[in-house]
């Protein structure tokens, strides 16, 4: 009988043990690029809103490298109780997993999707000693140039992919940089050290607005709102041109539904106001806010493109 009341007495301390209300204590943002990064931009301005709304800290960290892979393998091996979470990518969650080796985790399987956040329009800039301002001007430039370096948010991103796509479809030959964080390729194509990139308007937009970078051409579909008369390679270049990367919310999986549910509307909420959606725009992102079993879908249907686009390119996976 005491043996009885003794596991009736441990069970209900279990019980209470998980009762606990959510969140109990700090939550774990991890950012799978450096700091300076757009997705470490976005999952500052959400994790401060969040912070507010739940009652905790939200703790930002950097986990850059390999495409993400790095930052998104250790959040799939994090406790799915609601206190770890990740600021998945098109690069971490799609085609870093399908060009980098060895990559540990399952960008469906081993996540809970929590929200797709926002769009992010990229584009080519280029050095001010560089002397164009056109698509065909850039193209011309880089036939007298063979072999100019340039650089992106990392081997395996859209914006890699992007920029290899566009030397195949112009016609010219441009060699790849890698930066484990994209914080230190800004910074070098700043200085001038690397003369060509490509990445989000977001990570960008400050030097482009201080003259330290010149817009060239979006690699989006559409221009960008921000910057309406800078063209898209779609429209100039290569007609179809299309590489605008996203950026969502994720749990490991196996968090429970309510907790996913709860940050789901929390964080959607936070996207309709008018102070967050003033710096969204700012920064030329697209705010979204989709359903977690809608962006489980999307990852899919998303992967298989990328996959698609990845094998037409020709780039190596490394």
């Amino acid at each position: 009988m005491t043996r009885i009341l003794v596991a009736l007495a441990l069970s209900l301390v279990s019980m209470a043990a998980t009762a606990q209300p959510w969140p109990s204590k700090p939550i774990r943002l991890i950012v799978p690029f450096g700091a300076g990064s757009t997705s470490d931009i976005i999952a500052r301005t959400i994790g401060a809103s969040l912070s507010k709304d739940v009652g905790q800290q939200v703790v930002v960290e950097n986990k850059p490298g390999a495409g993400g892979t790095i930052g998104a393998a250790e959040a799939a091996r994090a406790p799915a109780d609601g206190h770890t979470l990740v600021l998945g990518t098109v690069a971490s969650h799609g085609t870093g997993v399908i060009m980098m080796q060895n990559v540990t985790y399952d960008p469906v399987k081993d996540f809970a999707p929590i929200t797709l956040i926002a769009n992010a329009p990229s584009m080519i800039v280029v050095h001010p000693s560089v002397p164009v301002r056109t698509p065909a001007e850039l193209v011309a430039w880089l036939k007298e140039n063979p072999g100019t370096s340039f650089t992106s948010a990392g081997p395996g991103t859209t914006a890699h992919l992007a920029g290899e796509s566009f030397a195949a479809k112009a016609g010219v030959k441009m060699v790849h940089v890698p930066y484990k964080a994209v914080g230190q390729a800004i910074t070098d194509v700043v200085a001038g050290q690397v003369k060509v990139m490509v990445y989000q308007l977001a990570g960008l937009k400050g030097h482009i607005d201080a003259g330290a970078l010149r817009p060239i051409a979006a690699v989006s579909a559409k221009r960008i709102a921000a910057l309406p008369n800078v063209p898209t390679i779609a429209e100039t270049i290569a007609p179809g041109f299309d590489f605008a990367p996203w950026f969502g919310i994720m749990a490991p999986a196996g968090t429970p539904r309510p907790v996913v549910q709860r940050l789901h509307q929390v964080i959607v909420k936070s996207l309709e106001t008018p102070e967050l959606k003033k710096q969204l725009d700012a920064q030329g992102l697209e705010a979204v806010g989709m359903e977690p079993d809608r962006f489980t879908e999307f990852m899919k249907t998303d992967i298989q493109r990328w996959r698609e686009v990845i094998a037409a390119s020709g780039v190596k996976t490394n």
